[in-house]
Parts: structure tokens; C-alpha cells; sequence
């Protein structure tokens, strides 16, 4: 109740329109596909996205629902009062209110720091499935309804799109993105537009060529990785389409705003720039030549091996965002095999005791990329173990278990994901510790909310029995806490117990246990548990008939495959995902997100064929 009526007395005045109806209802949905849905004055939202305890839940938590109740009332505006003319459109919703619910946010609760938050969440997805080949556009041509639910691509709509709109943020400034908006809304109101309305608004508001700029990026698939190199005492730069995977050809030019620590072109609209001499730049800036500051634009920069040794010196001086920038474009590089991960990993020791949440949760995110290079159980994951129990030692020691009173945001949100490291590097005192408080609490309620999901799962994993897996699954089904049930369901898919976890497999299409809304979170979570990666994937295939009936109309529908394709790693997984999927291409919805697929499974197949020596040589160095 406390950010809706805040974002709504935010948004009318920030976009200068009143918001026009009496009333605005909020309600929580029993079982609810979408996360939420921006129905005029009747907001609908999972239990999960509304209903929390405000003194037992998480920061993470808190932001996460904040966020979703910001979005959809920006939706007030942008979808109710003017509306998309036609699906092409889709990112004119739901890319603006993506970008506006960190907006709103930044100003109501300036201390959660909220466009870190956009770093971790939008940009990262973003990049990621931005750079496979056959992905959409932000603006996707639409001939047919049965198209519609196929194109609400989370990861391009939602998250790029928001990106490209803060890049023109950055570009006009917030006077003139307040002023076209006003006048959009004026000219539009209870109405249909397009995109080019929205940027005739704000080009008559900034006396910038805006539709022109945001054309070249909402129309053509992918980003550029943009090459920095010093060639014969020059500064070089030169763009090029960045791919992970597979792809054709690519001349695709983008107009980049460069963004620099030094005085550049506004924009580099070519694929090649000289900007002077090197040295001469260097020295007169007085530190490393970078580009992109902030991370507002959507591409990643490769320097070359001169400027990447002067950049690797400083980098523990960097702020955080610039840290969690030169780390995630390192990892795309990896992935796309223009880098190695083996180089990557004494990165992530300079970082590891960082006191910023958003550089924290990126070090352990590449350290959870490394778990592909070793075989479950085996001299490769004891080293590996070894290397998070290493990784995370200090900042394990400095945060501790206990919520201290002067702590800062960053600390709540590093506590679990540092705690969650030293755990999978079986540090005994972390283990001990986490199990004395579980059994010091009478019930998991009572348990510390912002610990609660590593304490279920040091429980399920170190000092599981059937009584308390069976006591977590009752519970799960029993409690009307959304944020417990999360918790749970994470600790359960963890467990090796193979009885148990044919359990439940066989709960999967049982309603009144694992609501329908639920179940991806399942099949996934099962999916990356070694032990019952096997359960899983013959649950999908063998029930695939089941679940297309069950959910198969739903604009999440795809994402089944999504998730998939992001954990199989093997030739034999690789083949067996196309013989079943492969027949299906031509299905409505299906044909693009198959393909993808494919791809993302052979890159992953490829790279770890290609790199899996360097990076076990240097985990057991």
C-alpha cells in the first residue's frame, strides 16, 4: 500500500498527467500465471508479488515486490491511458515501464540504490539473450494472433528495451524525457499510438534525432561489442555484431554513445574511429582509457591487451559499477570464445571482497559458470569447492550469520549470496553454524527471513532424513507465506534423495500440491540438480502432451525451453533436446525459441569442450 500510493503520486508528477480514475485496486491472485497484470484500476499479481511480512522478509524480497507494484502502475499511463496501436508495439508498454519502476523507485526509497538493482537483473539478462543469433527485436513484426504470447520475450522487451530507453535518458536528459512524456500523453490520451509518436514527442522536447537513433537499435536483433586496441601508437576503436553461438554474418552498424572517461564523439555512428594518439590520451587523463561509463548503453567493450593490463592494475579502484561492467563484459567474451574463463578467475579473487552487493553477486555468477568445466563428484568439483570456499572466506567472516544493527543495504543483500558460496565450498563452521540456528528455532517462520532458503538447504543437503523432507514438502503445500515457499521449494530441488525427488516428479501435475504457476520453478530447480537432472528431463518429455494442455497458452509457455536450454551441457542432452523439439519447430510460438536453443546447448557443448583444460588447470594450480 505504501509504494503504490507513492508511485502513483510519483508518476502524475513526473509525467505531469494526472492519474484519471478514482480508485486503484490492488489484489492478490491464488494461482496467477503472469507475476502481475496492469488491468485499469484493478491491478492483478501473484500472492508472492503483493503479500509479505514487512518485518520478516527479505531486502531482496522487498525490492523485487516494490519493483512489480512500480511497473504496473506505470502501466496506468503507459498501456491504459495510451495504448499500443498493435503488438509490433509491445515494447512501448512493457519497455517503458520496465525503465520507469527504477525511475519511481530511485526517488521513493533512494537508500535500496535501486539502479544497482538494474544492473544485476535487466542488463545482465539482457546481454545474454541479446546475443544469440535468431533472437527478436525489440520492435517484432506481428501477422498472426497465435504469435502474440511467443513474442513477451522477457529478457528483449522487458529488459533490453528498458536499457535502450535509460541509454535515451542518458542522451536528452531527464528535463527533456519529462517534458515529451507530458506532451505524449497530452496529444495521445485514451487512445492508440506507435513508436514514432513517443519519439516525435521527445525529439520536439530535446532537438535530438532520436527516432533515427532508436530505430538502428529497436529494429535490428543483437549489439555490438566494441574493439578498443592501440595500433601503431593509435587509438583504434572498431564495432562489429557480437554473437555467443552460431551466427550468420553481420555488417549491422549502430550509432554508440561512447561514453568515455575522455573527450570522444558523441556518438560513433561508423564501424571504425581513430581517436589520436594513445599516449598522449593516457596521459593526459591520468588513468585507464574506458568506455560506456555507468553501463547505461547496450553493448560490451573488448580493449586489447595494452589497455586491458592498464584497466586489470586499477580495477580494484574502479567503482562498483564499473567493476561488475568490466567483469560481465569478460564473461560474455568467454562465452562467445573471444576470452577464455580460465582467464577470468583471478579476476574474480581481486573482486571477492568486495563490500558492494551488485560486484558480489556478479563474482559468484561466473563462479557458478565455472561448475560446467567439472564432472559431479570428482577431484575437478573438490578443487573447484575449494576455490569458493577460498573465495569467500573473508567476506563470509566479516558479514557472519547475524543481521548487525549499523549494517549497510549492501550487506544484507551480500549476506546470502556469500553465505550461499561458502556453502557449496563445504566450509564446516558456515555448515555448523546454519544447522544450530535452524535447531534453535520452533518453526521455519521464526527462522531469520534473509538466511532462511541457505538454512533449509544446508538442512536438506547436510542433514537431510525423510521425515524432514517430507515435514519441508507439507509445508510448502500448508503455509500462506509466498517468500517460505520459495525458500522450500529452492532446499527441496537441491536434495539427492532420488526416492524423494521421484516424489516430486510426481507431484509436478498434481495441482494441490504444485500450483501450475509454480511448476517451472520446479522443473528447473530439478533440472540443475545433478541428481535429478535425469527425473526431470523425461518428466518434460514424457508429459510434454500434459503440459502444452496445462499452460501451453500462456505467454510463459516458451520460457519451459528457455530454461532448459540454459542447463543441459552435454552431446548426449544436446541430441536428445532436438529429436524431441526439432519435430515441434513448426508449432506456433515455438519455431524461434527452438532454434535458439540449439544454439545456446552447442555453444555451451563447445566451450566447455575448448576450455575445460585451461580452467581446471588453473583451479588445481
Amino acid at each position: 500500500m505504501d509504494i503504490a500510493t507513492r508511485s502513483i503520486e510519483f508518476f502524475e508528477d513526473y509525467y505531469q498527467t494526472p492519474y484519471p480514475l478514482p480508485h486503484s485496486w490492488q489484489l492478490a491472485l491464488p494461482d496467477f500465471s503472469a507475476g502481475a497484470m496492469e488491468n485499469w484500476g484493478l491491478v492483478t499479481y501473484r500472492e508472492a508479488y503483493l503479500t509479505l511480512d514487512p518485518d520478516n522478509t527479505p531486502l531482496s524480497t522487498k525490492q523485487v515486490v516494490a519493483s512489480v507494484i512500480a511497473h504496473e502502475l506505470a502501466h496506468q499511463w503507459f498501456g491504459d491511458l495510451v495504448t499500443m496501436n498493435w503488438w509490433d508495439d509491445l515494447w512501448l508498454n512493457e519497455s517503458f515501464a520496465n525503465m520507469m519502476e527504477y525511475v519511481a523507485l530511485d526517488a521513493l526509497q533512494p537508500d535500496w540504490h535501486i539502479w544497482e538493482m538494474f544492473q544485476q537483473s535487466e542488463v545482465s539478462v539482457a546481454l545474454n539473450r541479446d546475443a544469440t543469433a535468431g533472437v527478436q527485436a525489440v520492435h517484432v513484426e506481428v501477422e498472426d494472433p497465435a504469435e502474440i504470447d511467443s513474442i513477451f520475450d522477457s529478457a528483449i522487451v522487458y529488459a533490453k528495451g528498458s536499457r535502450l530507453l535509460v541509454m535515451v535518458r542518458d542522451l536528452i536528459g531527464d528535463d527533456a524525457l519529462r517534458t515529451g512524456l507530458k506532451n505524449y500523453f497530452a496529444q495521445h490520451q485514451y487512445a492508440n499510438s506507435v513508436g514514432d509518436d513517443l519519439w516525435q514527442a521527445l525529439e520536439d522536447a530535446s532537438n535530438m534525432e532520436i527516432k533515427k537513433i532508436m530505430h538502428a537499435w529497436l529494429q535490428e536483433p543483437g549489439y555490438p561489442v566494441l574493439k578498443a586496441s592501440v595500433q601503431n601508437g593509435r587509438l583504434i576503436l572498431a564495432q562489429s555484431q557480437f554473437f555467443v553461438g552460431q551466427h550468420p554474418e553481420s555488417k549491422n552498424i549502430w550509432p554508440l554513445p561512447l561514453h568515455a572517461n575522455f573527450a570522444t564523439p558523441k556518438l560513433m555512428d561508423q564501424a571504425q574511429l581513430d581517436l589520436g594518439d594513445y599516449q598522449t590520451l593516457r596521459q593526459a587523463v591520468g588513468q585507464p582509457l574506458r568506455f560506456n561509463l555507468g553501463a547505461n548503453s547496450h553493448f560490451i567493450v573488448q580493449y586489447d591487451t595494452t589497455l586491458w593490463k592498464d584497466l586489470k592494475s586499477h580495477l580494484a579502484d574502479l567503482d562498483a559499477i564499473s567493476q561488475r561492467q568490466i567483469l560481465q563484459d569478460y564473461q560474455l567474451l568467454a562465452k562467445g570464445m573471444v576470452a577464455s574463463y580460465a582467464d577470468i578467475i583471478d579476476l574474480l579473487e581481486i573482486l571477492a571482497d568486495s563490500h558492494s552487493a551488485m560486484v558480489t553477486a556478479k563474482v559468484y555468477e561466473v563462479a557458478h559458470d565455472l561448475k560446467q568445466f567439472v564432472t559431479p563428484q570428482s577431484t575437478e568439483e573438490t578443487a573447484l569447492k575449494s576455490f569458493y570456499k577460498r573465495l569467500s572466506a573473508k567476506n563470509a567472516q566479516r558479514l557472519g550469520l547475524t543481521k548487525q544493527i549499523s549494517e549497510s543495504n549492501d550487506d544484507l543483500l551480500s549476506r546470502p549470496i556469500v553465505l550461499k558460496a561458502a556453502l557449496y565450498g563445504h566450509n564446516e563452521e558456515i555448515i555448523d553454524q546454519l544447522h544450530q540456528i535452524f535447531i534453535s528455532r520452533d518453526n521455519l517462520l521464526a527462522l531469520p527471513s534473509d538466511i532462511r532458503g541457505l538454512i533449509l538447504s544446508n538442512e536438506v543437503q547436510n542433514f537431510g532424513t525423510k521425515k524432514l523432507l517430507d515435514n519441508f514438502f507439507e509445508t510448502y503445500q500448508t503455509t500462506s507465506d509466498p517468500s517460505l515457499k520459495v525458500d522450500l521449494r529452492a532446499a527441496l530441488c537441491g536434495s539427492d534423495d532420488q526416492k524423494f525427488l521421484k516424489k516430486l516428479v510426481g507431484a509436478f501435475k498434481d495441482a494441490s500440491l504444485i500450483k501450475p504457476q509454480d511448476l517451472r520453478a520446479w522443473y528447473s530447480g530439478l533440472l540443475a540438480n545433478g541428481q535429478g537432472q535425469n527425473l526431470a528431463w523425461n518428466w518434460i518429455r514424457d508429459d510434454w502432451t500434459w503440459l502444452e494442455a496445462t499452460v501451453g497458452g500462456d505467454m510463459s509457455f516458451t520460457s519451459y525451453l528457455t530454461v532448459t536450454a540454459n542447463i543441459l551441457a552435454t552431446k548426449t542432452r544436446l541430441q536428445e533436446f532436438k529429436e524431441f523439439f526439432l519435430p515441434k519447430q513448426n508449432q506456433p510460438g515455438l519455431g524461434r525459441e527452438i532454434t535458439m536453443d540449439i544454439n545456446v546447448i552447442e555453444n555451451r557443448v563447445n566451450l566447455i569442450s575448448q576450455q575445460k583444460k585451461a580452467v581446471l588447470a588453473q583451479l588445481l594450480s
